[in-house]
C-alpha cells in the first residue's frame, strides 16, 4: 500500500482543519464584523441585536457570506502553520533527544 509522506499529511490536515474551523466560525464572525465597521454603534449589547437583524432581513444564508474567500485563505494559512509547528517540533525533538 502507498504511504503518505508525514509532511502531506499535516500539510493536508491543517488546511482542511483551517477549512471546517471557519466554516464554523463564520455564523458569528459576520455580526462581529458588521458591528465592528460601523462607527455609530457601541460595542456592547449590539452582537446579539445584529445577528437577528442579518437573520430577518437577509436571511440565514447570510451568515455565511464570505464563507469562499475566507476558505481560500484559510487552507494555505493553516496548512503552513500546521507543517511548520510539525516540522519545528521534529527538528527541536531531534536535536534535544538525539542518541549519541
Amino acid at each position: 500500500t502507498p504511504s503518505i509522506p508525514d509532511e502531506l499529511r499535516y500539510f493536508l490536515s491543517g488546511g482542511f482543519a483551517g477549512m471546517l474551523g471557519w466554516a464554523v466560525a463564520m455564523p458569528f464572525d459576520v455580526p462581529k464584523t458588521n458591528v465592528q465597521s460601523r462607527y455609530d454603534t457601541k460595542v456592547l449589547g449590539s452582537y446579539l441585536p445584529e445577528m437577528a437583524k442579518i437573520a430577518r432581513e437577509r436571511g440565514f444564508g447570510a451568515f455565511y457570506s464570505g464563507l469562499g474567500p475566507t476558505l481560500v485563505r484559510a487552507f494555505p494559512a493553516n496548512a503552513a502553520l500546521f507543517l511548520g509547528v510539525e516540522m519545528g517540533k521534529r527538528f527541536f525533538d531531534n536535536l534535544l533527544w538525539r542518541k549519541s
